[in-house]
């Protein structure tokens, strides 16, 4: 099972991208309620791409997951963001979708 798959599965809409320059192309037309990002991301990294973020007051808002396999017990503090280490616990990820998405996902109809 992907995390694609689980987001989907919890009822909210995922939209994926390979890079960070394609999620900022993607910002420019969505408001997303959660941004997943990958730190190791291919073209702009993923810290890269936070710090445009954090830049950006509109996307500045929108609350920021790292998901990463690094052994980096810092990269929390130094992104200032919440951190789920790889394995993803799914657990976990559905309890801060519902934290930062909604318990409830009204799915497009």
């Amino acid at each position: 099972m992907t995390i694609n798959d689980v987001v989907e599965e919890r009822g909210y809409r995922a939209i994926c991208v390979p890079n960070g320059k394609a999620a900022l192309a993607v910002l420019e037309r969505e408001q997303p309620g959660l941004m997943l990002v990958d730190p190791f991301m291919p073209v702009m990294s993923g810290s890269e791409f936070l710090k445009v973020v954090k830049k950006n007051p509109s996307l500045a808002a929108i609350p920021r997951v790292i998901m990463t396999a690094a052994n980096d017990p810092m990269i929390g503090i130094k992104e200032d963001v919440t951190v789920l280490y790889k394995p993803v616990d799914f657990d976990a990820l559905t309890r801060l979708l519902h934290i930062y998405c909604g318990a409830h996902a009204a799915r497009a109809q």
